[in-house]
C-alpha cells in the first residue's frame, strides 16, 4: 500500500528548468560568447554536480568553467524569481492538498542546497505541505544513486515499497527505481522514458492526474 510521497523540485514542483533554459540564452551567453546547443544544455537537465563538471567543457568549451556558468545563471534566477516568483507546475496544489487530505506523509528530495530550497518552499508557501526535506548538500551520492531518496524514506518512517517518487528527469527516475520505489514520471523540457532501461510504474502529463492514481478512497 502506498501512504507516501516524495517529490523532486526543480522541472517537477517549479518550472524552474525552463528558467534555467531561459538564463543561459538570455544572460549567460550574450555576457560570455559562450555557445550553448540546446542539445548539450538538454543533456545536462537532471544531471547531479559531479556529473555537470565533467561534460559541462565537452558540451560547451572552455571559455568558462561550470561554476562560473553556474553563478552566472544563479544571478539572472534570483533577478528573475524575486520579479516574477517561482513558476509553479500546473495541478501541484491539487495534488498536495489531496495526498495531505487522504492522510499521505509527504518529502521533499531535490538536489538543490537548502537555502535555496527553501526560499522556493517559502515563496510558493509549500514548506507546510511537507513533513521532511532532504537536500543535496545532505547527501554524498546524487541521484542516479537512490540516496536522496532513501534518507526521505527513512525522515518519513517509510519503507521504499510504500512510497511514490514523483520525478520528471532520467537520473531522477533511475534513482527511484534502484532504490525500489513507485515510479511517477512526470515529464517536463524532455521526455526520459527514451533513455530508461525500465518502464517508469506511472506516466503522467501533469501532477493532478495522479489524485485519482493514489487518493482511490
Amino acid at each position: 500500500m502506498i501512504d507516501s510521497a516524495i517529490f523532486d523540485m526543480d522541472g517537477l514542483m517549479f518550472d524552474t528548468e525552463r528558467l534555467y533554459v531561459r538564463a543561459l540564452y538570455e544572460y549567460v551567453g550574450p555576457k560570455t560568447g559562450v555557445d550553448f546547443p540546446m542539445d548539450g544544455v538538454l543533456r545536462t537537465l537532471g544531471c547531479n554536480h559531479a556529473d555537470y563538471l565533467r561534460i559541462f567543457p565537452e558540451l560547451f568549451g572552455t571559455k568558462i568553467t561550470p561554476e562560473e556558468c553556474s553563478a552566472l545563471v544563479a544571478e539572472w534566477m534570483q533577478r528573475e524569481i524575486e520579479t516574477h516568483g517561482v513558476p509553479v507546475k500546473p495541478g501541484l496544489y491539487t495534488l498536495l492538498d489531496a495526498l495531505k487530505a487522504n492522510g499521505f506523509h509527504l518529502a521533499l528530495a531535490t538536489g538543490t542546497a537548502r537555502p535555496i530550497a527553501t526560499v522556493y518552499l517559502d515563496m510558493t508557501h509549500t514548506r507546510a505541505y511537507f513533513d521532511a526535506t532532504v537536500c543535496g548538500d545532505q547527501v554524498t551520492h546524487g541521484k542516479p544513486d537512490p540516496e536522496i531518496f532513501l534518507l526521505a524514506a527513512k525522515a518519513l518512517d517509510a519503507v521504499p515499497s510504500s512510497c511514490a517518487v514523483f520525478e520528471d528527469s532520467v537520473n531522477g527516475l533511475r534513482a527511484a527505481h534502484r532504490g525500489g520505489f513507485f515510479t511517477v514520471c512526470v515529464p517536463d523540457l524532455v521526455d526520459p522514458r527514451p533513455l530508461l532501461d525500465f518502464t517508469p510504474d506511472a506516466v503522467l502529463p501533469s501532477l493532478d492526474r495522479a489524485v485519482p492514481l493514489l487518493c482511490k478512497n
